[in-house]
């Protein structure tokens, strides 16, 4: 083994030994601090062998990342609760019950509960907010054998599935595949699909198989795809425009923006884009008798739901109301969706601009929420998201005091570290990159500006 393997095997070992920790901390509610710490060294380590990814061997990073969800696979979601959401769904379809007609509070599903799924599910009151393909995976899972288990393990297929297409991903453009060590070896991915079993990833890995379809040519395929992460997570449905501007105007910016405009609404160019709708609305028809309840839940989330989000909470401030607020952000996000559909910029890289403003907007932003950015960074490797994919678990502290005292409040230098550092690495970065370009080696490798 060279240096460079022992290098990867021994930062491996590091990680497995930190997940390993968080693995015998049990319940980490009240463990926070400690998960943080074995997080955080986790994550140093990581950050560390991702400059050598290039370098690193796919038999190698493979190896680790089936041995890194091995690890926390066996354990249970104390982080956050949502597991149990996913199963309590499983249950009252499985009893023959439309899951957007009643809320698990709801007394027309009470004889479903029981001591130790119903008690742990957060907001009883408010109707399930999952489309439909992650309510059929929760029927499945449950079908096959009802637990947390299940899913947990449904879900780390599916997170090995969407490395699978993100290494066809790399090799179309031709990039070595050990960057494929930047997905697989992200503690927070770990934790947040191995460890808390958040559906997330379905989306990820569907987004992913859309971009490696619309890459080849099969446009069909790429919108049907696109159509399975909307109906996983409602957030693909922003990068419709790009990719419809993208199968009927490939040649970028030959023409400008009024060319590919009207190439995007002729008939020859545009009709793989109508896979989406009608793959989307394939997924609602058997939900359909729910009626306005399709949604009810997921406008109370995007009512009322606000955690971990400082753009959005200084708008408000300013504006002096949420509503105001989430006008303000959305008419930021839809600007920015226009922008880059007219532009030029090909699919992967509007898609990882969408998605880290999303996160910088959003008026709520849960850890788990970061693995969208995952994907993006094995080709742009931005030191601040990768940064940022370890500093977004310092909202967990919140679980500090609600554990103690049942108070669910953030501390202020919670989003200070988090966002502030992200600013401080992306400002940094851009100045070390200029004084890289205006520098260059003379002889006995000194540096100097160029004259």
């Amino acid at each position: 083994m060279g240096r460079g393997g022992a290098l990867f095997w021994a930062a491996g070992g590091v990680i497995e030994i930190c997940l390993i920790g968080i693995l015998a901390l049990g319940d980490l509610r009240g463990q926070v601090p400690i998960f943080l710490a074995l997080f955080g060294t986790a994550t140093a380590v990581y950050l560390m062998v991702v400059w050598r990814s290039e370098t690193a061997s796919l038999r190698t990073v493979v190896l680790f990342g089936l041995l890194f969800r091995a690890t926390l696979l066996p354990s249970l979601p104390t982080l956050s609760d949502d597991l149990y959401r996913y199963v309590w769904d499983g249950r009252v379809q499985t009893a023959g019950i439309n899951p957007y007609r009643y809320a698990p509070a709801s007394e027309a599903l009470a004889y479903l509960r029981d001591d130790e799924i119903y008690p742990r599910i957060n907001h009883p009151e408010v109707s399930t907010i999952y489309p439909p393909l992650a309510e059929a995976l929760f029927l499945g899972c449950y079908a096959l054998h009802p637990g947390v288990w299940t899913v947990k393990i449904a879900l780390v297929g599916i997170d090995l599935l969407a490395a699978w297409f993100l290494l066809g991903l790399i090799r179309v453009y031709d990039q070595h595949p050990g960057q494929l060590l930047i997905y697989l070896w992200n503690p927070l991915l770990v934790v947040e699909v191995a460890g808390n079993g958040h559906m997330d990833i379905m989306g990820v890995a569907t987004v992913v198989m859309a971009l490696l379809y619309l890459q080849i040519g099969g446009y069909g395929r790429a919108a049907g795809a696109l159509a399975l992460s909307f109906l996983s997570k409602f957030f693909a449905i922003c990068l419709i425009p790009v990719f419809w501007r993208w199968m009927c105007a490939r040649r970028g910016n030959a023409g400008g923006w009024r060319v590919r405009l009207q190439a995007m609404v002729r008939p020859g160019k545009a009709w793989p884009v109508l896979v989406f709708p009608a793959v989307v609305l394939l997924g609602y028809l058997p939900y359909a008798g729910a009626g306005a309840g399709l949604f009810k839940g997921l406008l109370t989330y995007a009512e009322h739901w606000e955690f971990n989000a400082p753009v959005f909470g200084l708008l408000k401030a300013v504006l002096g109301s949420g509503v105001a607020a989430r006008i303000a952000v959305g008419v930021l996000f839809g600007s920015a969706v226009l922008a880059l559909t007219l532009g030029w910029m090909p699919p992967i890289q509007a898609a990882y601009l969408l998605t880290g403003l999303f996160l910088w907007l959003t008026p709520t932003l849960h850890p788990w929420y970061c693995v969208w950015m995952l994907p993006f960074l094995v080709f742009y490797r931005s030191p601040a998201w990768l940064t940022f994919t370890g500093l977004v678990v310092l909202s967990y502290h919140v679980l500090i005091r609600y554990q103690a005292e049942g108070v669910w409040e953030e501390a202020a230098w919670v989003k200070g570290v988090e966002y502030g550092g992200f600013v401080a690495v992306w400002v940094g970065t851009r100045i070390w990159r200029r004084i890289r370009v205006r520098t260059r080696p003379l002889c006995g490798g000194a540096w100097t500006k160029k004259s």
